[in-house]
């Protein structure tokens, strides 16, 4: 689905597709959007709708909840006077009631401001796919395979004959998955395949 303001003049057609299709490819299974320095949505994919609205009070667009939209204009006013970092992130409706994680990324093409919205639910997934790690993590068929029964409590052994592969390959291939998802042990990868957080178990662990 693409939403374009009417009449707008910030983006090209051209320049809207192309950044519409590198969100889309980059990140199939969060809600994403695009909007224009003046916090208008250009582009949204029906994830970010679903999530998005739900019957709350709304910003200056449609899609957005008014405190979203409230903390994007301080976002995007930082942004403009360069005093702010270039990403952030919140949760809505708020800190203690987190059921979304909305990661906001500020970016210029043809010297044209706009913001990239992802909206990721906080509940995580029942069960890791193959094509879901694929798509997330950058990982091969054969790593997102590996990941998906390693993040499902399966022993290397049991992956390995499920897989028709000797444990040592899959050995070798979790290392691999490791690297790509950015974790350091079984028990992470779970963690991160099932999109549950693992900041607080890093802290926790003696250096």
């Amino acid at each position: 689905m693409i939403q374009t303001t009417a009449g707008s003049h910030m983006l090209s057609e051209r320049d809207l597709i192309a950044i519409g299709k590198d969100l889309l490819d980059s990140d199939p299974d969060r809600g994403v959007a695009l909007l224009s320095a003046d916090r208008r949505v250009l582009y949204a994919n029906t994830a970010a709708g679903n999530m998005l609205r739900d019957g709350t009070p709304r910003g200056l667009d449609g899609l957005l909840p008014a405190t979203v939209d409230a903390w994007l204009e301080r976002f995007i006013e930082r942004m403009r006077s360069q005093r702010g970092p270039a990403s952030a992130d919140i949760y809505y409706p708020d800190e203690e009631d987190c059921r979304l994680r909305i990661s906001v990324e500020s970016g210029v093409r043809e010297h044209l401001p706009h913001v990239v919205l992802r909206v990721q639910s906080q509940i995580p997934w029942a069960s890791p796919t193959v094509r879901r790690l694929q798509s997330r993590f950058g990982l091969t068929l054969r790593e997102a395979q590996v990941a998906a029964g390693v993040a499902r409590g399966h022993t290397n052994a049991e992956v390995a004959g499920k897989l028709g592969i000797v444990e040592k390959t899959v050995k070798n291939v979790l290392m691999s998955v490791f690297t790509k998802c950015k974790v350091r042990n079984r028990v992470e990868l779970a963690l991160r395949a099932h999109d549950a957080p693992i900041a607080d178990l890093a802290r926790r662990r003696p250096s």
